[in-house]
């Protein structure tokens, strides 16, 4: 009978439920006078009921239909599905009733209708009660699978907010809040809107005895150092984590259940968000004829869309991928369009390395700042294709340098890499060079009288930046879709993480605290094992890790070993010096240079390569212009004769 009321067509279930709201009415009223009269059959004539006829009480009865079901039906609580109402619904029926209720008492008065006053007041009680009655009824009848599949909840959050959340989870049906955990041991064994409180320490015990599945976790914005100790403390457990994506949704009551978000990769970082500097965001790019070099990849491209949002002169994107150029280009004008912002863009498609066409474009356009974000950053790939690693890293940095400092650019910033630092692979090599090229350019504009050349070069070193297209995350994402197995390469191989929205901001705050030829390296917090993270991810997917010690698992974790040219670890500072900046995540470094004049003679020797040179020889030149650089190969060093 149940799936037969549940497919029924919408308008005979609207039908059913205002006949049964008639017959409710009806008993409402009936009940009201029996009370009254203190009989079960209304008497014709007893007290105040003795000129009532008959068809006057019919009357009195059709009133109550008249009045009611019109104001339910503009109240629009037949388009409420009925096993589905939250408390919002029962608000809206106790309006429309009372209501209804009060109209119908005026009307029977002005008629002279014999209807006792008490009588009204229990008839506007009654009523109310009824039709929530048969909701509620209904609710109950129609989902009683789905009330046994409940999930227990557990809050974990401080009490104002935790408070808050309660409520919401009460028109929730497939929820049931067990308990709130707080850190306050002053809470312990007491009750917050009739929800148990319990502490932190007793999570162990409570989440196997009340069957917990699902925690809720409500942490201040810049709380992440915290979310991340929590996740570590409940990973043993087979409960779910979710979060208030912005605590302020919640103490401003614009928060729905939909809203509640899945704890993703970023909250492992455990990094507190800073907010970024508005002087030092807007310093390089506010009126200014920008330039972003590699403006289709994965930083590029985050660079592009926050410094459109900075108000600039110009953006100038190049790009050698037709594609990414074209998807870039669109993403802005979409933003253009959606924003009405007028900030014009000009798309070049085009290698760095080819001096003809960026010389070109520093031609055409009046550049007053370049984030150069072009590069080979693939360690495998560029391992085993280090020519074009050498043509885009290398060459093509020394082009477009070279061309802002002959152009008398302000502002020139590299995106460097952490794997820069006593680099084990021609990628990081690359890198270094990169930075090399432009402290010996600084070295040029500073020999300069002041009023000749004005170019300030600086280069920003990070480690790994979730989610770009050179990062294990997607991969990790992409084996656990597919069921696995996951594959890291060396259970102790630990990195610096950060998320792209963070690094780009930085990186454009590094350049305006740019003094000329400065390293500033990025505070990338603590340092995480690759392993650690592929757990997680797992874990957080819904999956299980198959192992020796849990067979049942259904994503396994299989070790592939170091890949050619790969660290256990990465560095972010070569020497010993660093330096505070006036930025709490920007650091600066002092690190030996190399003379313009070194530069050119390395540049040649690098150009005479071609295909038909050996990975030895290559590798002889880097290891001779790189300090440092030492190959990796099959987890060994490789020597340089």
């Amino acid at each position: 009978m149940k799936d037969t009321l549940i497919t029924l067509p919408r308008n005979l279930k609207r039908v059913l439920l205002i006949l049964i709201d008639v017959v409710s009415l009806w008993a409402a009223l009936w009940i009201a006078l029996i009370i009254r009269s203190d009989q079960f059959f209304i008497p014709m004539d007893g007290y105040e009921l003795t000129k009532a006829q008959p068809s006057e009480l019919f009357e009195v009865f059709i009133l109550t239909t008249i009045i009611t079901i019109p104001i339910l039906i503009f109240s629009r609580l037949y388009r409420s599905i009925t096993r589905y109402i939250t408390l919002e619904t029962y608000v809206k029926i106790a309006k429309a009733c009372v209501t209804a209720g009060i109209i119908w008492s005026l009307i029977v008065y002005a008629l002279n209708y014999p209807i006792p006053r008490t009588a009204s007041i229990s008839y506007i009680l009654l009523s109310t009660m009824f039709v929530f009655i048969t909701r509620f009824s209904a609710r109950a009848f129609l989902l009683p699978k789905l009330l046994g599949q409940r999930k227990n909840i557990l809050i974990y959050g401080d009490i104002n907010s935790a408070s808050r959340m309660i409520e919401l989870l009460k028109n929730d049906l497939l929820s049931n809040t067990v308990g709130v955990i707080s850190e306050n041991n002053k809470l312990k064994k007491t009750k917050i809107s009739e929800i148990p409180i319990y502490l932190k320490k007793d999570l162990k015990k409570i989440i196997p005895k009340k069957n917990i599945e699902e925690i809720i976790i409500i942490l201040p914005k810049k709380s992440k150092s915290l979310l991340r100790e929590l996740i570590q403390e409940l990973e043993k457990y087979p409960v779910k984590l979710v979060k208030i994506p912005e605590i302020g949704q919640l103490t401003q009551g614009n928060l729905k259940l939909d809203d509640l978000k899945k704890i993703n990769i970023e909250d492992l970082l455990g990094r507190d968000t800073v907010e970024p500097d508005a002087y030092l965001l807007n310093s390089c790019i506010e009126n200014k004829v920008v330039l972003i070099t590699g403006c289709g990849g994965s930083i590029g491209s985050e660079i592009c869309r926050q410094i459109i949002k900075l108000n600039p002169k110009k953006l100038v994107l190049v790009e050698q991928s037709e594609f990414f150029l074209y998807d870039i280009d669109q993403n802005l004008a979409d933003y253009r369009l959606k924003n009405k912002c007028t900030v014009p863009v000009s798309s070049y498609l085009g290698s760095v390395s080819d001096s003809d066409f960026i010389n070109n474009i520093f031609k055409k356009e009046d550049i007053d700042t370049v984030y150069h974000a072009a590069a080979h950053k693939h360690v495998p790939l560029v391992e085993h294709n280090p020519l074009a690693a050498i043509r885009t890293n290398i060459f093509g940095t020394y082009t477009v340098a070279d061309a802002a400092y002959k152009n008398n650019v302000s502002n020139f910033v590299l995106i460097s890499s952490d794997k820069a630092v006593r680099p084990t692979n021609v990628m990081g090599a690359t890198k270094r060079f990169a930075e090399l090229i432009l402290q010996s350019l600084q070295d040029l504009v500073d020999s300069m009288p002041s009023n000749k050349c004005k170019t300030k070069f600086c280069m920003v070193r990070f480690g790994n930046v979730l989610d770009t297209s050179g990062s294990v995350i997607p991969l990790f994402r992409k084996q656990i879709d597919s069921g696995g197995p996951v594959t890291v390469t060396d259970s102790k191989v630990i990195r610096y993480f950060m998320t792209i929205t963070e690094a780009t901001e930085l990186v454009i705050q590094a350049g305006s605290l740019s003094e000329g030829g400065d390293v500033f390296l990025l505070e990338m917090g603590e340092p995480i094992y690759v392993l650690d993270l592929a757990k997680e991810m797992i874990r957080l997917s819904g999956n299980e890790i198959k192992s020796h010690d849990n067979p049942d698992g259904n994503i396994e974790i299989i070790f592939t070993g170091l890949r050619d040219g790969e660290k256990l670890y990465e560095e972010l500072l070569i020497g010993e010096t660093v330096n505070k900046t006036i930025h709490t995540h920007i650091m600066r470094a002092n690190e030996e240079k190399l003379s313009y004049e070194k530069i050119t003679y390395f540049l040649e020797q690098f150009k005479e390569l071609s295909s038909q040179s050996s990975t030895s020889s290559i590798q002889k030149i880097l290891y001779e212009a790189v300090d440092g650089y030492e190959p990796y190969i099959n987890n060994n060093v490789v020597k340089i004769n």
